[in-house]
């Protein structure tokens, strides 16, 4: 479908920061390289404003949208908890080929001299491979949105420093060994505090303090 196709294309632009916050949003352009009407570009940003990307002022333009820091943990901490309630459900589904290729990603995941971005690409991998495997379709396709806006505000360089990369690999495992012991509580409560510690430090990028300390303490 034509909105489609308008609404992965400027999102893709926005999410690799080809289109920065408070960059003007010519839509005539986007008409002309997508050989498009307006009216299937004009219903994509407004799915786009819906979902936290744009700001649309009537009469006056289309607006990337610089990230409000509150609503940024907000989204990451309803992430946090539907990654929880997947990977729950994942514990009774995974089976032995899905547990392998998991395996196979945190070796690869293990190595020191992965760049940032191509050790995010394998840590995505890794979380959508337990979060298919829920059969959680509806709750899948909400996280993904909020996973691209996590994109969106977040920095793989910042994300994924070497301490922090440290940390991330041994939650990895330790919800992996969860999993495989069909434990299915205790990976839910794992995830979460995995997620909620992403969270955590998305917003202190923002200066959340308040808000991340009445949620973290």
């Amino acid at each position: 479908m034509k909105i489609d196709k308008a609404y992965r294309y400027i999102k893709r632009l926005i999410i690799e920061g080809i289109w920065e916050p408070e960059t003007s949003i010519n839509v005539n352009e986007i008409t002309e390289k997508l050989n498009m009407s307006r009216t299937p570009v004009h219903k994509a940003l407004s799915k786009l404003e819906q979902e936290g990307f744009l700001t649309i002022i009537p009469q006056v333009g289309v607006f990337v949208k610089r990230p409000d820091p509150e609503e940024v943990l907000e989204r990451l901490l309803v992430c946090a908890n539907l990654d929880a309630l997947m990977t729950e459900q994942a514990a009774l589904n995974l089976n032995e080929e899905e547990f392998c290729y998991l395996e196979e990603l945190l070796i690869k995941m293990d190595n020191i001299r992965l760049t940032a971005d191509e050790y995010a690409s394998l840590n995505i991998n890794f979380h959508r491979i337990i979060y298919e495997a829920s059969k959680l379709t509806y709750t899948f396709n909400l996280a993904k949105t909020l996973w691209d806006y996590l994109n969106f505000v977040g920095n793989p360089e910042e994300l994924f420093t070497d301490e922090r990369r440290k940390q991330s690999q041994t939650e990895h495992w330790i919800i992996f060994y969860c999993l495989r012991e069909k434990d299915s509580k205790m990976a839910k409560r794992l995830m979460e505090k995995h997620m909620r510690r992403v969270a955590k430090l998305v917003g202190e990028k923002y200066q959340v303090i308040d808000l991340s300390q009445r949620v973290f303490n």
